[in-house]
């Protein structure tokens, strides 16, 4: 099978990189991640706030992904159905936030990092509040939080979001789940990385990790004519992603692009459509600190007739 060593990791999605490999559609491949410091913060030493104001002021890459990857017969205007299947956890991660990044900073006055323990598919974690030790146990739910197409013209940063993708923190991308991602060059040009042991709605936070991805891909022609923004599917559910400042907008544009859906795949009409999703989808968040922010809608398969 092959294999991207996670030492290959970029900063921006761009139709200039050069792919560190090339695969045919259906072919299984592997692709190991960084996380989302670039490894910077492993050990406790450099957790500390003197250590991360250290790293900040020497400035590092964040977010890095690991690609791109050139998909054979991938042709501007095709879909590129990226398919994952596996998602391999490391043994450890951390959390960390800045006070600057939170809409907190009321609150919050030196920047944070925990390590956490993940051992037998769960998350391990001890902290002290209220002069006590807590310890917090949950099961692991990986996540790819970046994951794009490169753009036709522009050089995109990870951190940003857009209709090729990039840092959505979609909690639904993970093993089992489809997404449909644009193809706006020869190849598409696929990256991923930013993987997440566990994520909530609107990543106030997630659990960061190293990974080993496992997927595939296919390369479809003519699959849609309206599709604006990305869309996704797992086993019970439909998602559309859309990004925009502020949420709201990013909410709507979401909900246009399940419209479109429907009517592709259900032969409704838009007003059925809509009427569908008022009493049959849920909106929600999915990462809301560095805009354009991403809003998700869910509908369930089981109630599509």
């Amino acid at each position: 099978m092959k294999r991207i060593l996670r030492e290959h990791t970029t900063a921006v999605f761009s139709a200039q990189a050069e792919p560190v490999l090339s695969v045919s559609p259906g072919e299984t491949f592997m692709i190991e991640t960084e996380d989302s410091r670039g490894g910077r913060t492993r050990k406790p030493e450099q957790c500390t706030p003197d250590a991360l104001h250290r790293m900040r002021q020497e400035g590092y890459a964040g977010n890095p992904v690991v690609g791109p990857v050139f998909v054979e017969g991938a042709e501007p205007g095709d879909t590129l159905a990226v398919q994952i299947q596996e998602m391999a956890c490391d043994t450890q991660g951390y959390y960390g936030y800045w006070p600057f990044e939170q809409h907190l900073q009321d609150l919050i006055e030196e920047p944070v990092t925990r390590l956490v323990k993940i051992v037998d598919d769960k998350v391990k974690y001890s902290f002290q509040a209220g002069g006590k030790t807590h310890e917090l146990v949950l099961p692991v739910a990986p996540v790819i939080g970046t994951i794009g197409t490169a753009p036709q013209e522009e050089v995109v940063y990870t951190y940003h979001t857009g209709t090729h993708g990039g840092n959505l923190d979609v909690p639904e991308i993970g093993p089992g789940c489809t997404i449909y991602l644009p193809v706006a060059v020869e190849g598409a040009l696929l990256s991923l990385g930013d993987c997440h042991a566990r994520q909530g709605d609107g990543e106030l936070c997630a659990v960061e990790m190293r990974s080993e991805v496992k997927l595939s891909v296919q390369v479809l022609k003519n699959w849609t004519k309206q599709q604006q923004w990305l869309r996704a599917e797992t086993d019970e559910e439909l998602l559309t992603i859309a990004c925009d400042r502020p949420l709201e907008s990013a909410q709507w544009l979401a909900i246009r692009e399940m419209i479109s859906w429907l009517e592709e795949r259900q032969g409704w009409t838009k007003s059925e459509a809509r009427e569908f999703l008022s009493i049959a989808s849920d909106v929600k968040p999915g990462q809301s600190l560095a805009g354009p922010y991403s809003m998700r809608v869910l509908v369930p398969k089981k109630l599509l007739p």
